[in-house]
């Protein structure tokens, strides 16, 4: 019998543990302090039209957990290119996200330059293939809370924030773009 699609979610750098959140994600958290956070999706829509929706921020203030997304600045050659700027307000964080690497419609990556809570570190990077029922997305991100106490706890505490974060990200362009 084939295995199911599965997503799990793994607190520190135990992969092992049960499985989390949409059935389609499959998601990897690990590390100490600083996380990293894995999270692969198959959408079925073109490779360029996923990569259009997903690198225009704008899109995103359909997503649930989003209250508002902000353009800063345009990019340098490309409106949502490298050097775009854009504030992105959640619940539980607040980020102001540069994007630093833009190669339509195959890679995207970005860091925050500023957020609340503050963070130390956080980067991610979204790469884009073409899969036989779409598009294969594998969102990398990698985060921790900076603070003088606590910062691992306070770290691990943000996990499930970033995963349900990503993965509505996710399931929103998924719904959008969604060709059977």
């Amino acid at each position: 019998m084939p295995a199911a699609p599965y997503a799990a979610l793994a607190l520190g750098t135990d992969p092992a543990s049960p499985p989390v959140g949409n059935s389609s994600d499959t998601a990897v958290v690990k590390g100490l302090s600083m996380r990293t956070l894995d999270l692969e999706r198959i959408i079925r829509a073109p490779r360029a039209d996923v990569f259009d929706w997903i690198t225009d921020a704008t899109n995103y203030q359909r997503v649930p957990a989003i209250r508002r997304v902000t353009p800063v600045r345009p990019g340098n050659v490309s409106e949502h290119g490298v050097g775009a700027v854009r504030l992105l307000v959640t619940p539980l964080l607040r980020l102001t996200e540069e994007v630093v690497d833009y190669d339509p419609p195959r890679l995207f990556r970005y860091r925050v330059l500023k957020s609340l809570p503050p963070l130390r570190r956080q980067d991610g990077t979204v790469t884009f293939d073409d899969h036989p029922e779409g598009t294969r997305v594998r969102w990398h991100s990698q985060f921790e809370v900076a603070t003088p106490l606590f910062a691992a706890a306070w770290t691990l505490a943000l996990i499930p924030a970033v995963y349900l974060g990503v993965s509505m990200v996710l399931s929103t362009a998924e719904a959008e773009l969604r060709r059977d």
